[in-house]
């Protein structure tokens, strides 16, 4: 069963819309560990066989891991480590940034140092702006994205060490 977890109330209004279980979770003012926790307890409810992070900026602790070893996916844009922090996009247009791609691994305990389930790049170049490039990026990842869920629902995904291995 699909269900999100937030600590945006806003995604509570598109998901309620498509029937889907919103639970938020505020991690403000609270310990790592007691958000975890919540989390935890909410997800035990749905005994999910994968976890989706999507804009979750934390590095998830070793109490939480060993609940999903190789079942949590996380995507994000192409421009880790280079441009850090809230405003990657504006960091890559005032560089000159030639490609926005995307990332699509599994979660471990190090910050984007798990392994890779797919990946993928388009070209832009300087007529495009800062707007123009995160919508591209958008869309690089949610191709991104797709591959990579069909991929390891599909059952064609083997973890070995820290890589993938892909059975087409």
């Amino acid at each position: 069963m699909l269900s999100v977890i937030s600590n945006y109330e806003v995604l509570g209004d598109l998901t309620r819309k498509f029937n889907i279980p919103f639970h938020y979770l505020p991690h403000a003012d609270r310990s790592r560990e007691a958000h975890e926790a919540e989390a935890l307890a909410v997800l035990a409810q749905y005994q999910p066989d994968f976890v989706l992070l999507a804009k979750y900026m934390r590095i998830l602790t070793s109490n939480f891991m060993p609940h999903y070893s190789n079942r949590l996916i996380n995507i994000h844009h192409s421009f880790l480590p280079a441009f850090v922090g809230a405003s990657p996009y504006a960091q890559a247009y005032a560089r000159g940034v030639k490609i926005i791609g995307a990332t699509a691994h599994f979660v471990n305990e190090q910050l984007d140092q798990s392994p890779i389930i797919a990946q993928n790049v388009i070209p832009i170049d300087h007529t495009q702006s800062a707007h123009e490039m995160a919508q591209a990026g958008r869309d690089v990842e949610k191709i991104v994205l797709a591959r990579s869920l069909r991929m390891v629902f599909d059952e064609q995904v083997f973890v070995h060490g820290n890589k993938t291995v892909i059975f087409d």
